[in-house]
């Protein structure tokens, strides 16, 4: 939906705003990014210690039907992915009918940072461990998207269409967290129709480049792109049009890592090259089994989660310093502002009251609640075939 979604940018002086903006239970306290159909804000619940980030629809948009449906169908799906890796929405409300989705905030960089600060380094690899693990982590948030359940047990069958560089958020503390389920299908009302692409031309699977219907196993082969371009720190698809790029990945024609990066081993060239087979049946089936075979090959590194802290710390250190002087001042709040000995975790429910004229009801919803037209006829004929017996009745008496 938004390519600037929550943390993708760190707060900075610049962005703060010059004092905070209540907003509901919340203040906002500086801007993150705006992107063609929402704005994200850094802010902090009222009474707490900790920073969240606020995605709003702009308001030019907001009274357009189609756009407030794409937002809530957005907030809905991802209220509902409770994974270590994945962002946690908190929840979706409005404030004067301002509708937002509140996300945790994630203080770090975004994968794609990281590569280009790699190449800008000639001396500078992504080490393959930490590649592994990345792709590890990106693996077990698919994998519980892909599994999620309705509330009747029913599969959702979710597929992200968006995994890719930019969606992979890096903390200074070393956890890898999925972004941005904005363009996610689903089988409850947020599949798009055959032919129409969404995602990034150049991290999409062959059958999705193509306009076809995509499952899992699309996801599993935009995986192994990003774990390419992590291994070789080369983009794996490219051209000088959206053509050209469209056309490379029909073809699929990919060579193994180690031909680039000789520190890539046999196996992990194996791995890498199965995800991106260009036939769906011959990839991992699940992204749950992609996860076990990086595992595997990780598992001779002995590869702990402060390495990457350590790596993204280095890699970006400016922006970890500036960050942590600008969460300081964000958190010491103002005069008079003081905690109301609510719960660090009290951010409250997810926010569905579906009213007649809820302004958070789809339309798929709205046009559930109309009684169909087949009904009122039904009852408008059973009242006129009633008023004909009555009448019959008191003509033959009389």
């Amino acid at each position: 939906m938004d390519r600037k979604s929550a943390g993708k940018t760190s707060p900075s002086h610049s962005t703060l705003l010059k004092s905070p903006v209540a907003f509901g239970k919340y203040r906002l306290l500086g801007r993150l990014g705006r992107g063609g159909m929402a704005e994200v804000y850094l802010a902090r619940p009222r009474g707490q210690r900790r920073l969240v980030a606020i995605k709003c629809i702009r308001k030019k948009l907001a009274g357009e039907r189609q756009y407030l449906d794409m937002f809530v169908r957005e907030g809905k799906l991802a209220v509902q992915l409770n994974n270590e890796a994945i962002v946690k929405t908190h929840e979706i409300g409005h404030v004067s009918r301002r509708h937002f989705i509140c996300m945790e905030y994630i203080s770090g960089v975004d994968l794609n940072l990281i590569l280009k600060r790699c190449r800008a380094s000639r001396r500078q690899h992504l080490p393959v461990p930490h590649a592994l693990h990345i792709a590890m982590r990106a693996c077990e948030g698919l994998h519980y998207a892909h599994e999620l359940n309705d509330s009747r047990g029913k599969s959702l069958k979710v597929v992200n269409r968006d995994v890719s560089p930019s969606n992979v958020r890096l903390s200074y503390d070393g956890d890898v967290k999925l972004l941005d389920f904005g363009i996610a299908k689903a089988k409850s009302g947020l599949s798009s129709e055959i032919g129409v692409v969404k995602g990034k031309i150049s991290h999409m699977s062959p059958e999705q480049v193509r306009g076809l219907p995509v499952d899992r196993r699309s996801d599993i082969f935009a995986t192994g792109i990003v774990l390419h371009e992590m291994l070789t720190l080369e983009k794996l698809f490219r051209g000088d049009s959206e053509f050209q790029i469209m056309d490379a990945v029909r073809r699929a024609e990919v060579k193994p890592p180690s031909m680039i990066n000789h520190r890539v081993s046999a196996k992990v060239d194996e791995l890498v090259l199965r995800a991106l087979h260009k036939d769906p049946a011959e990839r991992y089936q699940t992204a749950d089994e992609m996860a076990d075979a990086l595992r595997e090959v990780l598992t001779p590194y002995n590869f702990s989660r402060a390495e990457l802290r350590d790596l993204v710390r280095d890699l970006c250190r400016e922006e970890w310093k500036q960050e942590q002087r600008v969460v300081e001042i964000c958190l010491a709040g103002e005069p008079g502002d003081q905690p109301d000995g609510g719960l660090d975790e009290d951010y409250g429910e997810f926010l569905e009251i579906l009213e007649d004229d809820d302004p958070l009801m789809t339309t798929a919803e709205r046009e559930a609640r109309v009684t169909p037209r087949w009904m009122h006829l039904l009852l408008f004929f059973s009242v006129l075939l009633l008023l004909s017996a009555v009448a019959l009745v008191v003509y033959t008496r009389g």
